[in-house]
Order: C-alpha cells, then structure tokens, then sequence
C-alpha cells in the first residue's frame, strides 16, 4: 500500500487470484504481473525490496536459496532489503506413534510381502509431518543459518549434537525453519512455539527404531545439495556405537535408464517428444495461427503422437508456453 510499484513473479496460475486479490483492493494500477520462471525474466527497473515465500518447511526446500541468490545480483538495487534475511535450521529427536508409521507400515503386515522392500524407499526420503512438542525427545538444535541472498552453495553439511531429554524410542530427526523476517519480526513452524505457522515439519526418519534413555548423546549431520534438492542424513548414538545414514537419492523411485539421462557425459538423442517439439517451433513464424500450426502438424507428421487429439494437445500447450510477448 506504500510501495510505488509492486512486480509479482509467479509461473502457476496462482498468478490470477494475485491479480484479481490486487485490483479488489485497489491498487491495480501500483502493479505488473509477470507469469514466469524469475530465474527467465528482466525486471522494467530494479526494486527497493525483494519478498519470496520459499521457506519450505525445513527452510530450503523449495529453492529459495538459488532464487534470492538470483534476484539479488539481477533485481536489487544497492542497499535494497531482501525479506526474509535469514533462516535458522532447527533440528531435533523425534519419538512419534505417526512418524513410525511411516516406515512401520511396509513391514506390519498391512501389505503384500512383495510390497515390504518400500520400507527401505519411506525411510530414505523427507516427510512432511505435523509434531507435537510432546514428539520431540530433546530441546531443538541449531543445525546452522542461511544468509538469504548469497550465492547458493552447491553443497553443505551442517552438524548438531543432541541430547535425550527422556526415555523413549527414536524413530528419526525433524527439523523446521526459524526465519527472521526483517529486524525482530520473526516466524517459525517450531512445534513447541506456541505463535508458529501451520506448516508442517520436515521429518527424516531412521530404518529400524531404536531406544534411547533420558541424557544419550545423538549426534546429527545433515547434508544437502540444493540445487538437486537432495539431502542426506546421519545419526550417531554413542552410548551404543549405533549409527544410520540415509539419503533421499536412495528413496527415489527411478529407474536406471532415467538416472542416465541426467549424465553429463550421455550422447544426446531426440526422443519421440523433441521430435514433436522440433517440429513445432519450425513453424512458428508470427503468421499461422494455434490452429494453422495444429493442422499442419497433423498433416506433414500424422503419426507424430499415437492419436490426432494427443498431437492437438502437445501443439497448444507447447505454443501456449513459448509464444507471445
């Protein structure tokens, strides 16, 4: 309401309900939308103050940290403010009846023999829960912080050391953002704050369950490249030499052939659907029409898609997506 001109970046169709939420209250003059990917686009003029919701729910999930990074060096203008300004990653030891459900329930006898080998798949991928503090088996950890607006580093590890507020059984970590707005204006999705956001928490589970005691050292590291959103994690118990590493790469359900197409060494080929692609940018000439681009298709490559309604389709959204201003 105070700003001069606001941008709104968005590539979902969310787009609109800004747009309609913005004229509603008035200043639809105060504003220009853009439905695009930032990391694509060029601002009229740069900005006084940078606002991304991408915290996540464990602080980095959604790639806020490439995104600020960007939109830093391209977007702000000397001395301009980037909301939020940090994130603290919180982690603690988590004791829950629903978590262990999670990897529990492949090997309960709820499903299939054949299905069991899923356990191992739920136990190496991040959950999005919802704790209670009354799930959490120790005080929280600083993990580490996020300057927002650096560049994102292609790699961390981080460490925390935890320790065993009470008897019970470890089914894994959880971990949630404490992000500091702007000054001491601050939110968190903390289970144990008593003004935190309804957002889940991240849950990073362990296998096979195990029981610690009231004052067992845990000792945490987790690892992450964000710009593959993959994450790793390792608990320590040094009370009885137990260890357990686990990383989301191995909790992918991806075949082989797949993982080898994002080789950088893989000789590259045109597949049935860069073929249609090829073809249809061929014919984008700012004069024929969606439909003009539509029925020539169908008549030089009938059998470019397996049905004519299919390769009707695959033309619209693909000129829907790149033409235009």
């Amino acid at each position: 309401a105070g700003a001069g001109k606001v941008f709104f970046v968005e590539e979902g169709d969310i787009l609109e309900a800004a747009r309609q939420a913005v004229s509603n209250a008035g200043f639809a003059d105060k504003a220009e939308f853009f439905r695009a990917n930032s990391f694509e686009l060029e601002l009229p003029e740069p900005a006084d103050v940078i606002v991304c919701d991408h915290v996540g729910y464990f602080g980095f999930d959604y790639g806020i940290l490439a995104l600020l990074g960007d939109a830093k060096k391209r977007f702000l203008k000397p001395g301009g403010v980037i909301l939020p300004e940090r994130i603290d990653l919180k982690l603690a030891p988590v004791g829950s009846d629903s978590c262990r459900k999670i990897v529990g329930q492949w090997r309960d006898g709820s499903v299939p023999d054949e299905f069991t080998w899923l356990a191992s798949t739920a136990a190496n991928t991040k959950h999005a829960v919802q704790l209670a503090k009354g799930d959490l088996l120790a005080d929280a950890a600083t993990l580490g912080n996020l300057e927002l607006g650096s560049d994102d580093p292609p790699y961390f590890s981080m460490t925390a050391e935890l320790e065993c507020a009470r008897d019970g059984t470890l089914d894994g970590v959880a971990g949630w953002f404490d992000c500091r707005l702007f000054g001491d204006i601050n939110m968190t999705n903390s289970p144990a704050a008593n003004d935190a956001l309804q957002r889940p928490q991240a849950f990073l589970p362990i296998e096979t369950p195990v029981t610690v005691s009231k004052g067992d050292p845990i000792n945490v590291t987790v690892m992450a490249r964000p710009p593959d959103y993959i994450i790793a994690w390792v608990l320590e118990l040094p009370a009885t030499g137990q260890s357990f590493s686990h990383t989301t790469f191995s909790g992918l359900l991806r075949d082989q052939e797949t993982l080898s197409r994002v080789q950088p060494d893989r000789v590259t080929h045109l597949n049935p659907r860069g073929r249609a692609l090829q073809v249809v940018l061929s014919l984008c000439d700012g004069k024929r029409s969606v439909a003009d681009v539509q029925e020539q298709v169908l008549r030089d490559h009938p059998d470019l898609f397996p049905s004519e309604q299919a390769t009707k389709e695959f033309v619209q959204r693909t000129l829907a997506r790149i033409t235009g201003e």
